[in-house]
């Protein structure tokens, strides 16, 4: 398989759960550069696994805290310079934790927004580095509907969502298509470690014996429907394994 629409890409949140789908998935379709990124200090073994099954792709690990701008500008910075342009930038990193909500924050929105933003720079087709390219953020379903027990997780996917369809708003000129997909429930190690606010153990489990889980694969597939074919500012909305389009009412301003 060839992917059509670029040649490298970088994926935050990468070795676990939903990220690391994505990467295989994009390692499939054959990308020739890839930079994972996540917070480990020490390269998770996923990335040697890889290395050797995709020989043919040129896959560099980056310890990231995607909190830390600093951290994220290192990281673009050397990624950008071997490769021939920055095609595809997938931001998965997040945490759940409502014990910690300003960490969440940072994690999950203020990380979000830092990596976004080094993408254009280095993307842009009216600046001097880039000749355009997709950036993915992955929001979800509490990015569209809310949640009483996880107001502040809630939040940061609801700006998420916000941020990226803002950014897609009068921006044609620089060549990138700014996509988002919110995905329902994931089975990933994310959702096993789920804090939410004033939540006993059992209401928690009470919920997810109700919940209908789906794969971090099927959640993958998507993100890489929608690089192929979603419209500048679109957002997505993939359940119990089916990828919809949201619509809702648009001003601009």
């Amino acid at each position: 398989m060839v992917f059509p629409w670029g040649n490298s890409a970088l994926v935050t949140g990468a070795t676990g759960g939903v990220g690391q789908a994505i990467c295989e998935q994009l390692l499939k379709y054959g990308i020739e550069d890839l930079a994972v990124v996540d917070l480990s200090a020490k390269e998770p073994s996923i990335v040697g696994k890889w290395r050797q099954k995709y020989s043919n792709t040129s896959i560099t690990y980056f310890s990231v805290d995607v909190s830390c701008q600093d951290d994220l500008q290192r990281c673009y910075e050397t990624f950008v310079k071997g490769i021939k342009s920055l095609d595809i930038v997938v931001n998965c990193a997040g945490i759940f934790n409502e014990n910690h909500p300003r960490k969440m924050v940072e994690v999950n929105l203020c990380g979000t927004i830092g990596s976004t933003l080094l993408a254009m720079e280095y993307m842009r087709m009216d600046g001097e580095k880039g000749r355009g390219g997709v950036v993915a953020n992955i929001s979800s379903i509490a990015g569209i509907l809310p949640m009483s027990r996880a107001p502040t997780y809630s939040a940061t996917k609801h700006a998420i969502v916000a941020f990226t369809r803002s950014l897609a708003l009068g921006h044609n000129d620089k060549g990138i298509r700014f996509l988002t997909l919110c995905p329902g429930g994931v089975l990933t190690p994310l959702l096993l470690s789920m804090k939410f606010l004033d939540l006993k153990t059992i209401e928690l489990f009470k919920i997810f014996k109700t919940f209908r889980i789906q794969s971090a694969r099927s959640v993958s597939q998507a993100v890489v429907s929608i690089i192929e074919c979603g419209e500048n500012g679109s957002v997505w909305i993939i359940k119990n394994g089916k990828l919809t389009e949201y619509t809702k009412h648009q001003i601009n301003i």
